[in-house]
């Protein structure tokens, strides 16, 4: 058989992960026997590398034999089960032109493996998917940690550069710019120039082509004045602001403004508050309570295009624990999933260890540099401009290294909490949701539904992954190897 073997990284950071997997799937080719081409991808889900990949396409079609497909791990074949080439490997592996092995995981999936085996391969892209995401939340909080020390984590607004300091990320005022959002605010806070005429100031005396549109979000950003607004909430920030608090009020006060009317219901506590749309109209569900005690949710109707129909929370509550007692594993499974993301924590754990071990190693070199060229230049090795230059280089990379250990500190820690959650959800979905509160049952049903919708009476939604495989495996009865008495097509 003619074996592709696959080495993938998602990002140029992550290269040096590359020898590793080369190494082990040449091992394994050649303890197989296999003829074999590798293939090295530098690029997450092969976003990028279409042409790589049309290239591993073609040579499988013009086999007259069934192929194998190599991947290291499961999360190295993607990290994305909606995507598009995991759609199509799966329908090459069901039509037996290839095989899929993924050698360090002990999976081989084939046109004959059973439900049980097509599962594990869903759990592992799903758990996989799952760490890629809480990479992503430790990206989030930690630029919410920078927010509050008064970081910017963006693009700097238009009167400021982004520029490095000390080693750090720093936003400072443009000298090309900064007078100019100055004038802009002293010209509308007076009240005699409107938004169009300074638009057209802009592009006349300065060359910058600007509508009005533009020039009001200027105005409404209190960066100017010292603080950030950063979805939604606002931050004092660290640098120089470019007009006093004075200023910026007037010209608010000249803008004028709507005030909202905060909606009626909006701060109550209701479970299902926010997560449903009505399938008629796609208007929001909102929840209210009758004679003291009975809660009900009807559609807004924003655009009065149907009549309203009210529905006893309660009854909203029953089809809720059907979505979840569909979802439920068996005891059998539970015990087999657990064994197999056992056996996978030792190598995860290694590899962990030795990441650490590498970054740390990387650090103490940028520290050891730093003390060499400062060494060198107090003895007048070096010139001042060539110290300044190297010292602040190697901070940078210092800051960077550490900032790379603090992420991959995070995203172990989630990743066992959240492989930890989804198991102990599926388990035991129904008491857990029972036994919640009203944000963690809208917790539980966020992860584990989307596309709520209300049709009358009648709730729909849509699983989330891998919650969309479990549902299947209960329905179908097809946690077990092999075929049951009610076997049907796996797609």
């Amino acid at each position: 058989m003619k074996a592709f073997l696959i080495a993938r990284v998602s990002t140029d950071e992550q290269s040096d992960a590359l020898p590793g997997q080369v190494y082990r799937l040449k091992d394994y080719a050649v303890r197989k026997d296999l003829d074999f081409e590798l293939f090295e991808i530098k690029e997450s889900a092969y976003k990028g590398n279409r042409a790589s990949f049309q290239v591993i396409i073609n040579k499988i079609i013009s086999q007259s034999e069934t192929s194998i497909l190599v991947f290291d791990k499961i999360d190295r074949y993607t990290r994305n089960s909606n995507s598009n080439e995991v759609s199509l490997l799966n329908n090459l592996c069901r039509a037996g032109k290839i095989e899929i092995h993924f050698p360090s995981d002990s999976l081989y999936i084939s046109k004959t493996s059973s439900a049980q085996e097509h599962f594990m391969l869903n759990m592992g892209v799903s758990t996989a998917q799952y760490y890629s995401d809480s990479i992503s939340d430790n990206v989030k909080r930690r630029n919410q940690q920078k927010w509050r020390d008064g970081e910017w984590c963006g693009k700097a607004p238009i009167g400021y550069l982004n520029t490095v300091k000390d080693g750090k990320k720093w936003v400072e005022p443009d000298p090309a710019t900064a007078e100019l959002v100055r004038k802009t605010f002293e010209m509308y806070a007076s009240g005699n120039y409107s938004l169009l005429v300074i638009a057209k100031k802009w592009r006349e005396e300065y060359g910058i082509n600007a509508g009005s549109s533009r020039i009001d979000i200027l105005l409404k950003n209190p960066f100017y004045y010292g603080e950030m607004r950063v979805k939604g909430d606002i931050y004092p920030h660290k640098y120089e602001p470019l007009i006093p608090y004075s200023l910026f009020d007037q010209a608010k006060n000249v803008r004028g403004g709507y005030k909202v009317k905060p909606h009626r219901w909006g701060g109550l506590p209701f479970a299902y508050r926010g997560l449903i749309k009505c399938a008629e109209c796609n208007c929001g569900i909102t929840f209210e309570t009758k004679k003291g005690k009975y809660i009900y949710g009807h559609c807004t109707n924003k655009r009065k295009s149907h009549d309203i129909t009210y529905v006893n929370e309660d009854k909203i509550t029953s089809q809720v624990m059907d979505i979840l007692k569909a979802i439920t594993i068996p005891r059998h499974a539970y015990i087999q999933i657990s064994e197999l993301l056992r056996t996978s924590h030792e190598e995860k754990k290694q590899r962990y260890l030795s990441d650490i071990t590498a970054i740390d190693t990387e650090i103490k070199k940028y520290q050891l540099r730093k003390e060499k060229v400062y060494e060198d230049y107090l003895d007048s090795k070096i010139s001042e401009e060539f110290y300044e230059r190297k010292f602040e280089e190697f901070g940078v990379k210092i800051k960077l290294k550490q900032e790379q250990r603090e992420s991959l500190e995070l995203a172990n820690d989630d990743y066992y909490g959240t492989v930890s959650h989804l198991l102990r959800l599926a388990r035991n979905a129904e008491n857990l949701f029972l036994k919640a509160n009203q944000e963690q049952k809208r917790s539980i049903l966020n992860l584990i539904v989307s596309n709520l919708e209300l049709d009358g009476n009648l709730l729909r939604w849509k699983y989330k992954k891998p919650f969309e495989t479990m549902a299947f495996c209960a329905e179908s009865n097809s946690w077990l190897p092999g075929r049951d008495s009610n076997s049907r097509p796996i797609d």
